[in-house]
C-alpha cells in the first residue's frame, strides 16, 4: 500500500534539505522555506497531471522511468540530479502556471526567482522518484489512477496539518524561525488545498 507520509518525511527531511542546498547553491534555511511553500503546488500540479486524460498515460510512463532512480540515500540521489532536466519535469507539474507560480513561491519565501527555480528543480525530480517507487506495483493508467489516489488522499486527509507539522519539528535542528515560517507556510498551503 502507498505510503504518504513516507513521501512526505523524506521531501521534508533535514537529510534532503542539506543535499538540495547543496545542489542548488542556495542556504539551508532558503531551501527549507522554498520547499515548504512549494510542496502544495507540486502535489496539486501531480495530481492535474494524473488524472487529466490527456496527460495520465505520459504522467504513468515517467513515474515508471523515475521509480528507477534510487533514493534510499539522498546525497547519492542529489548527485545525480541534472538541474535542466529537473527544470522541465517542473514544468511538466506545473504546466502553463510555472512562471507564475514560482514567482509566487519565491516572492512567499522572501527569495530569488532563480534560486526558487535551481530548488525546485532539485526538488521535483525527487518528488517524482518518491511517488513512482510508490506506485511502481501498477502501470500505464492504472499507475496514474493510483498516484491520482495517493495524491487525492493526501490532499482529502483532515489529519495531514498534524503530520506534517510533526515532520517539520523533528527534521528542524537549526534556527527555529526559518522552521516556524516554513511549517505555517506549508500548513497553510495545504489547508488551501483542503477546502
Amino acid at each position: 500500500m502507498a505510503d504518504t507520509s513516507s513521501i512526505l518525511s523524506t521531501l521534508l527531511s533535514s537529510s534532503a534539505i542539506k543535499e538540495i542546498s547543496k545542489t542548488s547553491d542556495t542556504s539551508a534555511d532558503e531551501v527549507q522555506r522554498i520547499v515548504a511553500n512549494a510542496v502544495p503546488a507540486l502535489l496539486q500540479g501531480a495530481n492535474k497531471q494524473a488524472t487529466s486524460k490527456s496527460t495520465a498515460e505520459g504522467f504513468a510512463a515517467a513515474l515508471s522511468q523515475h521509480a528507477q532512480d534510487n533514493t534510499s540515500n539522498i546525497a547519492s540521489f542529489m548527485k545525480n540530479v541534472d538541474l535542466d532536466d529537473g527544470l522541465k519535469v517542473l514544468g511538466h507539474l506545473l504546466g502553463s502556471s510555472a512562471k507564475s507560480t514560482t514567482a509566487q513561491i519565491s516572492k512567499a519565501s522572501g527569495t530569488t526567482v532563480a534560486k526558487t527555480t535551481s530548488v525546485l528543480s532539485a526538488l521535483a525530480p525527487l518528488l517524482m522518484s518518491l511517488l513512482g517507487q510508490q506506485t511502481q506495483s501498477s502501470s500505464g493508467s492504472a499507475q496514474a489512477s493510483m498516484a491520482a489516489s495517493l495524491l487525492g488522499g493526501l490532499m482529502q486527509n483532515v489529519n495531514v496539518g498534524d503530520v506534517l507539522g510533526s515532520l517539520l519539528g523533528a527534521s528542524s535542528s537549526g534556527s527555529s524561525k526559518p522552521s516556524s515560517n516554513a511549517a505555517g507556510s506549508l500548513l497553510n498551503g495545504l489547508m488551501g488545498l483542503l477546502k
